[in-house]
């Protein structure tokens, strides 16, 4: 309805000060989608001020100086929503060789971000009220493994001790039950613990595979020079089970360090993806490529260590013109425990 080019729909990554184009839609969507807009961009200083910005051309506009998408090519109107406990700015723009968009076009879209951002605050509420269930119901459980669970277990094994006296005589079955008293014991340590899991699970700190990922490609930056760009896609914080996690932040943080040490690149972009049947890491940059004379690389060989123990592979293939791709992939299973 606006005659735009390009909309974008981006949210904030927990715990971070940076966006993620979640939805887009036109010229170039699949260049955009999922990428991470860091706080230096327009869209993420729209975002935390709340306004509604204009722009009659992004590709002169040093407001834009910073910014790697939507792409640079005419009039843009990075959108907020006005709702304040809404996470979410919309981008419709981006005409190219066009005048800015008219002030009724505005309105109309200001509309829409208004009744976006409601629709998701609504549903922000449903997950809060859904969480709230959650965590009563692992209160109830947690109580009755305590109460009953483990009382129980508690009294079996006191009443066992105590007729282990009358098998002095008999010390095979003397034997037998003081194991079996052995076995309650680590069974009543087990159960303490997983109660005291249950308590703590939700009320720890935003550590989803996302925030990790944004965190650690933000950190690269000193050792880099310049930041690289960060794509996700996929589930990441919902498929991926956490050991698997662990790898692929362990793989990111040294194939970017290898990068800034032996590529001399100026561009580096991440893409991580996750679909129902795998994890994908694919790091590409624009330096001076593989050099074939090099045959000790314990870097490479970690990474190919950490894809083969799950499953995965490990390829590096030259980029055109110039640089090296490094593509990660593990199997994943149906789901996220």
């Amino acid at each position: 309805m606006a005659d735009a080019s390009l909309v974008t729909l981006a949210v904030p990554v927990p715990g971070t000060s940076d966006l993620v184009v979640e939805a887009a839609a036109g010229q170039n969507a699949d260049r955009v989608r999922g990428l991470v807009l860091p706080d230096t961009t327009l869209a993420a200083k729209v975002y935390g001020s709340g306004e509604t910005i204009t722009t009659d051309d992004w590709n002169t506009d040093p407001r834009t100086e910073h910014d790697t998408a939507p792409p640079p090519h005419g009039a843009g109107l990075p959108r907020p929503p006005r709702h304040p406990r809404t996470h979410t700015r919309r981008t419709p723009g981006l005409r190219s060789s066009r005048p800015a968009f008219a002030d009724a076009v505005v309105a109309m879209i200001a509309g829409f971000a208004n009744h976006a951002a409601l629709a998701l605050e609504i549903a922000e509420h449903r997950r809060d009220a859904e969480q709230l269930l959650l965590l009563v119901d692992r209160d109830r459980i947690a109580r009755d493994l305590h109460d009953l669970a483990i009382q129980r277990l508690f009294a079996g094994g006191l009443t066992l001790q105590s007729v282990l006296t009358r098998y002095a005589d008999r010390p095979q079955a003397s034997e037998r039950v003081e194991r079996v008293v052995d076995d309650l014991d680590e069974t009543i340590k087990i159960i303490r613990s997983t109660i005291y899991a249950l308590g703590r699970r939700g009320t720890d700190g935003d550590t989803g595979l996302r925030t990790r990922l944004v965190a650690e490609t933000g950190r690269a930056s000193a050792v880099l020079g310049f930041s690289a760009a960060l794509r996700m896609t996929g589930l990441l914080d919902t498929l991926v089970a956490d050991d698997i996690a662990d790898q692929l932040i362990a793989v990111l943080r040294e194939a970017l360090t290898h990068t800034a040490r032996h590529a001399h690149a100026t561009t580096v972009n991440v893409t991580a993806e996750a679909t129902a049947t795998h994890l994908r890491l694919r790091i590409s940059d624009d330096g001076r490529g593989i050099d074939p004379t090099r045959t000790r690389r314990s870097g490479l060989t970690n990474l190919h260590t950490r894809a083969t123990e799950l499953g995965g592979t490990l390829t590096l293939t030259p980029r055109r013109p110039t640089g090296t791709t490094l593509e990660w992939t593990v199997p994943l299973s149906a789901g996220k425990d």
